[in-house]
């Protein structure tokens, strides 16, 4: 399969593309950003692998490519180790390293699973590359990139994970927000802090709601109103008055949703879009002040 073949992009905005991997079909959407500047172009995201990514992001752009991403979880890094180097919050490092002991087999056969039937014969081990140690540059909260004409600002925004980010485009009102805030948003995770510490997160998302009039994530794209219906919804798991809607959750066991779900779906019963899955005792506590290393 040819690694140009693998990929479509679409203009959302000036010399701003979306990226997506087209092996996946309906199955599932997985996006990543290119933002062109002046001085050098950045690469939000590199989604699940498979496919050249590099070569791909040549036919967009002529600038050197920086690779950023909004969090460590697989289908977001996946593409990273066609570069050379990255740049990710301190905080998601040991995540990001323990990705490198996977082999492009146990990758290809992964990404076998996922893709749509029509792609499936046609996806090739030599479509993956093998992960490799890579130069990671560590990111902070309130750090910007400068790319000569538009300037991209980092927050921190704990929650999906510890170090999950959003980035903001203030030339072009767009915000860049990986996991963060989504209608599947997943707190159920190892290394996801207390539900009460994503609040904190999200009010912080808030109060710059009007610096952007669009959210684009990892999956999906949405108005800056979802920041609200997430608000009030994790109001009332602080509160104890979710839903409390029991499903599996990612690696199989119980785990609660906020706001109940129909069958077999993820959409929302109520018609609203945000929704997050949670652990019950994993409400109330802080974030951890230091990296615990085992």
């Amino acid at each position: 399969m040819s690694s140009i073949s693998c990929f479509k992009s679409e203009e959302i905005a000036e010399k701003c593309w979306k990226i997506e991997n087209t092996f996946f079909g309906n199955a599932m959407h997985c996006y990543c950003y290119l933002v062109e500047g002046q001085d050098y172009s950045i690469l939000i995201d590199t989604m699940l692998g498979g496919g050249n990514l590099p070569d791909f992001c040549k036919t967009l752009t002529e600038k050197p490519v920086k690779v950023v991403n909004t969090h460590a979880h697989w289908d977001h890094i996946g593409g990273n180790f066609n570069f050379d180097a990255c740049y990710l919050h301190h905080r998601e490092i040991p995540l990001f390293l323990d990705s490198v002991n996977y082999t492009k087999e146990q990758i290809f056969e992964s990404a076998k699973q996922m893709v749509a039937k029509e792609y499936r014969e046609l996806l090739t081990l030599d479509d993956f590359i093998d992960t490799k140690p890579m130069k990671i540059f560590p990111l902070y909260d309130g750090d910007e990139f400068d790319l000569g004409d538009r300037k991209i600002e980092v927050l921190e925004m704990p929650g999906h994970t510890s170090g999950s980010v959003v980035l903001i485009d203030h030339k072009t009102r767009l915000a860049f927000v990986g996991d963060v805030c989504n209608g599947n948003t997943l707190l159920e995770l190892p290394n996801s802090p207390p539900v009460i510490v994503y609040m904190k997160s999200l009010l912080r998302l808030k109060e710059h709601q009007s610096e952007f009039d669009k959210m684009y994530g990892g999956h999906e794209i949405t108005d800056t109103t979802i920041i609200d219906e997430a608000i009030e919804t994790v109001a009332k798991v602080i509160a104890g008055t979710d839903a409390r809607c029991e499903r599996p959750g990612m690696f199989g066991t119980p785990v609660l949703y906020a706001a109940e779900k129909v069958k077999d779906g993820f959409e929302r019963v109520d018609g609203k879009r945000f929704n997050m899955s949670y652990l019950p005792n994993n409400i109330f506590g802080e974030a951890n002040a230091k990296h615990i290393i085992r």
